[in-house]
């Protein structure tokens, strides 16, 4: 499993590739409820920001034992099968309508864009001087059925109840 600091320079590397490794992460210390899944489903909505990056980063990694399919659609509808969904800046104004469609399925909605958090991702990334930080929306998570491991939420710039 990755470990990642918090204090990671965002200029250390491309952004999207930092930013990658925290989906990554994200994944890794968060639990879903029990299911039938053959993979864990990894999508993209919107253009994707991270281009060759992500394959690379998560060649041969599991999450809870589950090999990762990453999925880049511009499909709402295809978003229930994902188990993280990471909205894109491109589809950020449909973000609203993306929450509506999965707020009763267990998908860890994941966004790097000012005010996301409050409009109800679980997670939202951000660059302030120049790191890479992230807030988290524990009830939002809780409320589909996700745990976000305390390890998570204690590298969190801000945690909302």
């Amino acid at each position: 499993m990755m470990s990642y600091s918090p204090c990671i320079l965002a200029d250390e590397s491309s952004e999207y590739t930092l930013k990658a490794a925290f989906l990554y992460n994200f994944a890794a210390f968060t639990t879903w409820p029990e299911s039938h899944i053959d993979t864990f489903n990894l999508c993209i909505y919107g253009s994707d920001p991270f281009g060759p990056n992500l394959d690379v980063l998560l060649k041969d990694k599991n999450v809870n034992g589950f090999a990762i399919t990453i999925h880049r659609t511009n499909e709402i509808d295809h978003l229930e099968q994902c188990q993280l969904v990471f909205i894109s800046r491109s589809v950020i104004s449909s973000l609203t309508k993306v929450i509506d469609v999965l707020k009763d399925q267990p998908v860890l909605t994941v966004a790097d864009h000012p005010n996301a958090i409050k409009l109800g991702v679980s997670l939202s990334m951000d660059i302030k001087k120049d790191k890479i930080t992230f807030e988290a929306n524990l009830g939002v998570a809780r409320k589909t059925g996700l745990n976000l491991s305390s390890q998570l939420l204690r590298f969190a710039s801000k945690v909302y109840q």
